[in-house]
């Protein structure tokens, strides 16, 4: 049973970014974001105001946090990419209790080599990696095919088909690629053109995780195109976008895969500190999962793995969102 289920029912603050300087068509993903979480809100019977910052959090000064609990999406501010534990540090010193995890988490998992690391610790399963922030060292990887991402980067920024690379040249090549278009180091990995999964959890201190949900690659006969790049995710006229189906639960012909994988996301959502909900990548090494990424606050789209996942488990996007707010409230002031 939710923690909140004990407390008195908060008023909402349904906190989201925008940059002036953003397309229309990013202003309008975030304008159905904000009309679908509202809905739930208003289904919900919860008392809620939308605020929407670039720069500041001054309209906050408004509000009693012992009375309004934050929904926190707000993932940048004064159009700085990754500022989200910004965000986090001053809620917490305004003394909110707002939902997903703490400015400590954002801000670690903003450096994927940190994570890696943490998880090897920890005896987690997660592929041996190497950052590289120059050409010339490309050659001290000698695994391929390998996967190049950008170490501070996140929400398949940087993510595209050359990110697959088949020896030390195009190593180098998009190596250079990601200081020169992301000012950002590479992290390298054996690439693996297995079955992924994505694990959905949710809870503080006790986790649980959802049904896995898997992202059939079927349709693509080239491993380039079997990953989840920045365009298959969010350009909805791409070829990516719809052919990629997500299906939950999976894997249906295998349950001791899916107890592996339910087992590895709640570890990996524990070592790093997620509260609430948070959302594991994997792939398959043989019969054991690997760690890919480790999210958290991962995106509640209705057609995002999370979602695939509550919906095989009989849950409503408001029932998602009941049982957010639900842990998050029973960290607000008495």
């Amino acid at each position: 049973m939710p923690d909140a289920q004990r407390q008195p029912k908060p008023k909402i603050i349904l906190l989201y970014n925008e940059s002036p300087d953003w397309p229309d068509s990013d202003k309008e993903w975030t304008a159905r974001m904000v009309d679908t979480l509202t809905a739930a809100l208003n289904e919900l019977s919860y008392e809620y105001r939308p605020i929407r910052i670039f720069d500041s959090l001054a309209e906050l000064d408004n509000y009693e946090p012992r009375e309004w609990l934050v929904w926190n999406w707000a993932e940048e501010i004064g159009g700085k990419p990754w500022t989200d534990a910004v965000v986090a540090t001053e809620l917490e010193q305004r003394g909110f209790a707002y939902t997903g995890s703490p400015a400590t988490t954002l801000a670690f998992s903003c450096d994927r080599l940190k994570v890696k690391q943490r998880l090897r610790k920890l005896g987690l399963p997660t592929l041996p990696t190497r950052l590289f922030t120059d050409p010339t060292q490309a050659g001290e990887w000698t695994v391929f095919p390998a996967i190049v991402k950008g170490a501070n980067q996140h929400g398949s920024f940087g993510i595209d088909r050359d990110a697959i690379v088949h020896d030390t040249d195009q190593l180098a090549r998009r190596i250079a690629y990601m200081r020169s278009a992301y000012n950002d180091g590479s992290l390298v990995e054996q690439f693996l053109d297995t079955r992924e999964f994505h694990v959905a959890v949710f809870g503080n201190g006790r986790l649980e995780a959802l049904p896995p949900a898997e992202y059939d690659y079927s349709p693509f006969a080239d491993m380039h195109d079997r990953l989840f790049t920045y365009r298959w995710k969010y350009d909805e006229e791409s070829w990516g976008y719809n052919a990629i189906r997500v299906v939950s639960p999976s894997p249906a012909d295998n349950p001791q895969w899916r107890e592996r994988l339910e087992s590895t996301g709640v570890r990996a959502c524990r070592a790093i500190g997620i509260a609430d909900y948070g959302r594991v990548d994997l792939r398959m090494l043989g019969d054991e999962p690997q760690i890919l990424d480790v999210n958290p606050n991962p995106d509640i789209d209705v057609t995002s793995a999370l979602m695939a996942s509550a919906r095989a488990q009989g849950m409503s996007y408001a029932d998602v969102v009941a049982r957010i707010i639900g842990h998050a409230s029973a960290r607000m002031l008495p």
